[in-house]
């Protein structure tokens, strides 16, 4: 489930969805939707998004442990030199590869959410104008 999260993250930071974040059109919601679910552009995200998490494994961590234990009153010499997240956390291993799987998943269900906005669109449009109605007939009159 961490790893499933994790990768709805990092589509919604690589894929542009700009008609779920802005006042847009069904037409707009619909092609977002039918973007996500191209299976050309989820295998690139996959694999991109997989590619990057294996280079996050092997980001040196020592300077940052280093300055925890500085902070933390131990000695910053007992961190070893070569400490990386592959290192210190060997099921993190298996993550570029959770990612390539379940990366295009993600994607299908985010274009199924896409696709229930764009079909949402009018009955949201009809209820916001019902409200401005209402709100304009409870205002007070002076």
């Amino acid at each position: 489930m961490r790893t499933l999260a994790l990768a709805a993250v990092l589509v919604a930071i690589a894929v542009p969805v700009p008609a779920l974040a802005q006042d847009r059109t069904e037409e707009d919601a619909a092609r977002v939707a039918d973007t996500l679910r191209d299976p050309v552009l989820q295998e690139s995200v996959a694999a991109g998004m997989a590619a990057a998490s294996e280079a996050l494994l092997d980001v040196p961590l020592a300077p940052l442990a280093r300055a925890v234990a500085e902070a933390a009153g131990d000695d910053p010499r007992d961190v070893d030199p070569n400490m990386t997240l592959r290192s210190v956390s060997p099921e993190a291993e298996d993550v570029p590869a959770e990612i390539h799987d379940k990366l295009p998943r993600v994607m299908g269900a985010m274009a199924g959410m896409a696709g229930g906005v764009s079909a949402m669109i009018p009955a949201l449009r009809e209820m916001a104008a019902r409200m401005e109605e209402a709100v304009e007939r409870a205002r007070p009159r002076y």
